[in-house]
């Protein structure tokens, strides 16, 4: 498989007529839109920008594929629902966001499949993997140089390891899926629980880390979380391992492949 990638400095999404142009230049058969602005200070700070990131491209994109003849993939987040659902959230469970990044996520969403209705949308959720600027894609270097490490509680969900979600990804796009599937990994936990099972993780291959106590904070304690985020937001898999076949590897497993992946 040829590859081509750009960086936001490389391709600006928002721009009139790139879409159009990109397609011309590169001729790819499948496209994957994993650009977003992820903040959701920022966007509540920049609506403007987040509107035209998460909603309106992706919109000119799957329409511009549709016309292309071009496979088009968008990734979506567990952050358009409000996370009062008791159990897991299903592909077809209406949005109800609460920030200002949900509500561009889930409209974004909408217009996607408006304007191609073969496009695929693929849910992810507290995504970790090498070089990536997530808490949790930060948490093992965190683990091992701090005594003590303070993260927001409260919250419980579904998490990815990116290289699984990229091959969840491939897969769904390969076998030709349209609609909406979730790429997370099964299992649900807290930030908490990740913490301390990658912590027990490291201390079981290299014995010496720095933490001896992983300390919940209320969301409101911690530095830069103004922004509501949903409490109970897991995401149901069921329809995306029967689509494929194939059972999802675990949240534990996806750590324990990016443990070794970074060294540990």
């Amino acid at each position: 498989m040829e590859v081509t990638a750009f960086t936001r400095q490389e391709l600006d999404i928002t721009q009139s007529d790139a879409a159009r142009e990109t397609l011309a230049k590169v001729k790819p058969e499948l496209v994957i839109n994993a650009a977003s602005v992820t903040s959701l200070e920022t966007c509540e700070e920049n609506p403007a920008l987040s509107r035209k990131v998460n909603c309106e491209a992706p919109e000119e994109w799957a329409k511009e594929c549709g016309r292309a003849g071009v496979r088009f993939v968008h990734l979506g987040t567990d952050y358009i629902f409000d996370g009062k659902k008791s159990s897991a959230y299903l592909p077809n469970d209406p949005p109800s966001p609460l920030s200002r990044y949900g509500r561009d996520k889930a409209e974004g969403e909408k217009k996607v499949l408006r304007a191609n209705p073969h496009a695929l949308i693929v849910r992810l959720a507290w995504v970790f993997g090498h070089g990536g600027k997530t808490f949790m894609s930060k948490l093992p270097a965190i683990l091992a140089e701090k005594e003590v490490v303070e993260l927001a509680g409260g919250r419980t969900g579904s998490c990815t390891y990116a290289g699984e979600a990229a091959r969840i990804i491939l897969d769904l796009a390969e076998k030709k899926a349209e609609g909406i599937y979730h790429g997370v990994q099964s299992g649900t936990t807290t930030w908490k629980d990740f913490a301390e099972e990658a912590l027990r993780m490291m201390r079981a291959k290299h014995g010496k880390v720095a933490c001896r106590e992983v300390r919940e904070l209320p969301q409101d304690k911690i530095a830069g979380l103004k922004v509501p985020r949903p409490a109970h937001s897991p995401l149901d898999i069921k329809a995306t391992e029967k689509f494929l076949g194939r059972k999802i590897p675990s949240w534990e497993e996806g750590l324990g492949a990016y443990l070794k992946e970074i060294g540990w």
